[in-house]
């Protein structure tokens, strides 16, 4: 079993800073990551998309974007394992066995969990052709626009995510269809004004889809029933992309008696966990059931305010502050 100071759970952007900042503080760590690479929910979720909330960097692509945080992340050639889920977390004689991918591994002094949202998996419509057609036209999130270039497809939701594909979809799309279960829209006004002025878009409202068909290979049409007065059609599509949300299970591992809430992980300001030596930051972690600000810059702050207690858990004597990285030659 191999020693180190620090585990640090999850390589998405919370995780990656993290890992920086451990290195800013000459903390020995090691990043674990269940995935086969960085960028977490970035990456499996909308690798396409253009992030606009980062400081200093006024749009890139999601892709780009975890790159720079992967290269920023190694300034300290720092190890970060990849297809290595943490499956438990033991609190033992005053330090921490990481078990990883159901054997124990690591043994640490401090634990930081940047675990994002923990595993999520995506909501199904639960109608009949779509566990056939799935990756075969039916498709849960757009890793790849090119895969629906010239094509007719349908966007099941009406969240920010529906309209956010629609938007991204739509310069190469034949047609794009948003179908949404009932009369109302949670996505942001401005991306339903951007849809409906879309020449290429048709909006169905108060409707279900029913049946997605398909000759075996791909699919071609789905049917689709009103609410409202009970009819249905057929509509000829060549995708169809579900964006109904997505359940979530946090990583609570099952011998670390932290507190939760909800889905999250209680946390103090300091992101320290009700565990002496265990901290939390980035999407899992919540104070005291303040409001939350799932975003990247904010998960980076709560990374930089761990780290830093971090050190100075692990290094009484230390400062909590570890000075201004301006001032390094690296």
């Amino acid at each position: 079993m191999e020693d180190t100071d620090l585990i640090i759970v999850g390589a998405g952007p919370t995780g990656m800073f993290a890992t920086f900042c451990a290195g800013l503080r000459e903390i020995d760590s090691i990043t674990l990551e269940s995935l086969d690479t960085h960028g977490g929910q970035m990456l499996e979720l909308y690798p396409e998309k253009m992030v606009y909330d980062v400081q200093a960097v006024p749009k890139m692509k999601a892709t780009d974007l975890s790159d720079k945080m992967y290269e920023q992340s190694m300034l300290f050639n720092k190890k970060i394992e990849f297809n290595s889920k943490v499956t438990d977390i033991i609190p033992e004689d005053g330090k921490f066995t990481v078990e990883v991918n159901s054997e124990k591994k690591y043994s640490a002094k401090a634990i930081l969990i940047c675990g994002g949202v923990g595993d999520f998996h995506p909501n199904e419509l639960g109608v009949d052709g779509e566990k056939q057609y799935k990756d075969k036209g039916v498709y849960y999130n757009v890793k790849s626009t090119d895969a629906f270039r010239n094509k007719t497809v349908a966007i099941i939701g009406g969240g920010d995510s529906a309209f956010d594909y629609q938007m991204q979809l739509s310069p190469i799309c034949k047609k794009t269809y948003i179908i949404q279960h009932n009369n109302t829209f949670k996505a942001a006004e401005s991306s339903v004004d951007a849809v409906k002025r879309d020449s290429k878009a048709e909006i169905i409202m108060n409707t279900d889809v029913k049946k997605i068909d398909g000759d075996g290979n791909t699919v071609k049409s789905i049917e689709i029933s009103n609410n409202t007065d009970k009819t249905s059609k057929t509509l000829e599509v060549d995708a169809v992309v579900v964006a109904i949300g997505y359940k979530v299970n946090p990583s609570i591992f099952k011998s670390l008696p932290v507190e939760t809430s909800n889905r999250y992980i209680k946390v103090d300001h300091n992101y320290k966990t009700s565990v002496d030596g265990v901290y939390a930051a980035g999407d899992m972690a919540n104070v005291s059931d303040e409001p939350k600000f799932a975003l990247i810059s904010v998960g980076g702050a709560e990374a930089y305010i761990a780290i830093n207690n971090i050190k100075k858990y692990l290094s009484p004597n230390a400062s909590l502050f570890g000075g201004h990285s301006s001032s390094l030659n690296i």
